[in-house]
Order: C-alpha cells, then structure tokens, then sequence
C-alpha cells in the first residue's frame, strides 16, 4: 500500500498564502531532475530523489507535533530549501568511477559536495546568493558538521527577523534519519539490482519499517514501527534504532531548547515470525509446557508466544500431550518440512539439524522419501551413512523435503544413484561454507561408501547417454542394418 511520506507536508501548507510556498513548490520541480540522479553512479544506494527529500520534510511533522509557530515563516523556508537540497551532492560525475572507492567518497563528502553545488547553481535554482549560503550551510549540516558552527541566532534582512541556522540544521540532521520507511526502496528494486550484502541490509531494513510517528498514549517518544521475520533482520532494526537515537543526543539539546520535545526515540518490533521459529527450535531438542517455553523465551512478550503456540497448534504443527501437560512437535515428513522451511534461510537452521527430533524423525521420513521419489529402499550400514550426511546438510534436507520432482523417463534405471548424487553434491557444498560440519571422522567414511557406490552405479547412466549420442545412435543402426544384410 502507497505510504503517506510523499505528500505535502503540514509545515509546507502552514505557508499557504505566503510567497515561500510558491518558491518552495517551484522548487521542487527545479530539483526533481537533478535528484532523480542521485544513484546514477550509486546504483546500490537507498533511494535519496526528490521523494527522500518529501519524507524528510514530513518528518518536521513529526518533530513540531502540530506547533508550526515554534517556526517563523522564513525558517520554515529555509529549512524546508535544504531539506530538498540536501543530497544534491549525491548526483555522481563520470569521473568517480575512475576513483578507487567512489561509492565511499561520496557517502562521505555528499554534504559539503552539496553546499557547493547549492551556492555554485544558487541561480539556476531560483536562489539569491544571501539565500543559497544560508541554505547550504543547514543543508551541509544534515552529517558530521559541528552544529555550533552554525549561527545560534542571526538576523536576516531590515527588521524583526531572526534565523536560528543551529536549530534548522539540527531539525534536518534528525529528520533525515528519521526517514527510514518503506517508500526508499521495494523488492523490485532489490532484485533487479542483484545488491552486494552491505546495501542490502540498507535496503531490507527500510523494507520492514511500516510508520515512523508520535502515538497518542506515548504523545512525547517517537515510534518506529517495523517487523522482522527473522533473527538477522531484527539486529538490523536494534541497529538501525540505535544510529537514531545517537543522532538524537547530538541535537537533543538544540531541540529543547528551542521547545521541541522529543523524550525518546523506540522501536515498535512485531516479531512473531521470529517467535514461531524459537518455539520451534525450543521443540525440536525436547517438549515442553507453557511455563517452560516462557522461561526460555523469557526475552518475548507472553502474550504472543501464547498466539504463537495456538496458531502452530491449529496448523497442526505441534501437538499439546494431556497427559504431560507439555508441547511436542508432530513426528512427520509434513511437519519436518514445515519447521525446516521456517529456518532455512538463517544460521539458526543448523541448530535444527543437530536437534533430538530431527536425529529421532529423519529415519522414516528418508526411508518414505527414498522409497516414494527414488523407487529405492536403502538397508544398514549404507542406510546410517546417507542419513549421516543427511543430518548434517541443510542443501541435502532441502532438495528431500522439497524438491522431490523426478524424471519419469528414467524408467527401469537404478534412481538411487540420483539420491547418491544428491546427497554428496548437497554435502559437499555445505562443507566447503562450513568445514566444521566434516570434523566427524565417520562422516569421511561415510562420503567413502557413497563415492564407491556412485563408481558402481554410474556405469548404466554413462551407457544410457552414449545411446542418447545420435551419432552413436546412427552408427548402431548401420551396424544392426549390416547385419541383418549379411544374414540375408
């Protein structure tokens, strides 16, 4: 659903009426080009157009909690100009690809590119140069600037008028990272880009923030809303609170004392995503009562571990026994697959592979699969050695549980050898992430067994690909027509 980051900001229509707003509005569509380049030489950055610039300037919203006056109409001005300026350093040359670490070189310097380029095209932006210094000094104070550099109190034209630059230049240092909502990215941006795993935390972290605002039981502390659905995303999110709350400190005091109040900055985290996954993995190495998962997940709310049991419950992922009082997760393929699904994409999953239920279950479950995909009844010794790799290989769980299609032309051919395959290719490309997962000398023996079974097996396979060759395939029938010549 469209987010309301990008509309016109209630400190924008508090100038309606005034020559600001039409300078401001005019502005917008002066800067829009430039800022839609933002990313131009930055391809894996967040979003920081002209739509970054708007939800910036939302958040003084947030900030001034409906107290426009705190503001003169000129500050309001100036501040809203740099808000839509500020990343105008950000707009990359040609020349910066030739830099070593271009992309780092402009995360850095963007500020002060940024007062430049504001005094340096102050009249292609509409902007008298009295205006454009004021302007890009608050806007290179959105990072790093020392804020006491800048004019606490100075006058601007004849008269009354009086701009608090500080002030300004802490509003958008703090509201700038306050835009963390959802609108600086989506998934299409994400996959198209193909992002190297620093911006992708970037990118997914905003993904996951739903609102960013003052409720009205906690009127003086900003909430970030978000959720995680996983243990990763959750300490990016701690993370990203934390980069909010220093930028806080750094200006808490400009803030207040100028009347605008912030008590504190928290994170609204909805985990249960996370929450199903513990109990699961709680489960997995034992049941347990209610009280005894709250012990253990002593660090979430009891109301939604309580949720979460009832909907696994429902699922029919696991089980409460009347007769213990305790829960246990149900002992089939259905329920194997489901819980290995959920963990799958974490570390956590190798916690799970090395669980009772899973060491208890994986017996009939691979017995069921190898019987019903491969037509294959594996016995004994070369039975304990499959399993062996089995229970120590994420990529070997996953193509059993779910990836179970097989060729039906494979016909009266021994399928075991695909199995084979299947489970030393999986293995081997776990152990060469993880070497630790092969510190078990039976292990090695075990990869031994299979390797001289796929010696043995392979051989119809190689035989059934030379008939496949049709030049093999046009030689047999020549010899076959020669033959049946002769006998004629």
């Amino acid at each position: 659903m469209q987010t309301n980051e990008f509309q016109e900001s209630s400190i924008r229509q508090s100038l309606e009426g005034t020559k600001y707003k039409a300078k401001l509005d005019e502005l917008n569509e002066t800067v829009k080009p430039v800022l839609d380049r933002t990313v131009n030489t930055l391809i894996g950055f967040t979003d920081h157009s002209l739509n970054h610039s708007l939800g910036v300037e939302n958040a003084y919203d947030i900030l001034l909690d409906g107290k426009y006056d705190t503001l003169n109409d000129q500050e309001k001005y100036f501040l809203i100009a740099a808000t839509l300026l500020h990343d105008i350093g950000m707009v990359g040359l040609k020349t910066d690809l030739k830099m070593q670490d271009y992309e780092g070189f402009r995360r850095k310097a963007h500020n002060y590119i940024s007062k430049d380029r504001i005094i340096e095209q102050a009249i292609y932006l509409g902007l008298d140069h009295d205006e454009a210094v004021i302007i890009a000094q608050i806007a290179e104070a959105h990072r790093k600037v020392d804020l006491d550099t800048l004019d606490e109190e100075k006058p601007f034209g004849m008269g009354k008028t009086v701009l608090r630059v500080r002030l300004l230049g802490a509003m958008l240092r703090f509201a700038d990272e306050l835009h963390v909502t959802k609108g600086r990215t989506n998934t299409l941006v994400m996959n198209i880009l193909e992002l190297d795993e620093e911006s992708m935390k970037h990118h997914k972290r905003h993904e996951r923030v739903s609102g960013v605002g003052r409720i009205p039981s906690q009127p003086g502390t900003i909430i970030i809303s978000a959720s995680a659905e996983d243990w990763e995303m959750e300490s990016l999110m701690l993370e990203m609170v934390d980069e909010i709350k220093n930028k806080y400190e750094q200006v808490k005091e400009i803030l207040e004392k100028n009347g605008i109040s912030v008590a504190d900055v928290k994170l609204q985290l909805h985990v249960e995503e996370i929450v199903q996954k513990e109990i699961c993995l709680e489960l997995a190495e034992e049941p347990q009562s209610l009280m005894e998962l709250m012990d253990k997940l002593n660090h979430r709310k009891p109301q939604v571990i309580s949720k979460m049991l009832e909907a696994l419950k429902i699922h029919e992922i696991l089980r409460l026994d009347d007769s213990t009082n305790k829960y246990n997760l149900v002992e089939d393929e259905t329920t194997c697959k489901k819980v290995f699904n959920y963990l799958k994409t974490s570390d956590q999953v190798y916690k799970f592979i090395q669980s009772a239920y899973l060491k208890q279950n994986i017996g009939h479950i691979f017995d069921e699969i190898a019987y019903r995909i491969y037509g294959h009844r594996i016995e004994n010794g070369d039975r304990e050695d499959r399993l062996l790799l089995t229970r120590n290989s994420p990529i070997v769980l996953d193509h059993l549980l779910n990836k179970q299609d097989m060729d039906p032309h494979f016909a009266q051919l021994n399928r075991s050898v695909v199995l084979d395959l299947l489970i030393l290719n999986g293995y081997m490309q776990d152990v060469s992430k993880f070497p630790s997962l092969s510190k078990d000398e039976e292990i090695i023996l075990a990869m031994q067994n299979i390797q001289n079974s796929l010696h043995t097996g392979l051989n119809p396979f190689l035989k059934l690909v030379q008939h496949l060759d049709p030049d093999i395939q046009e030689q047999s029938k020549k010899r076959l027509e020669e033959s049946f010549e002769k006998k004629n």
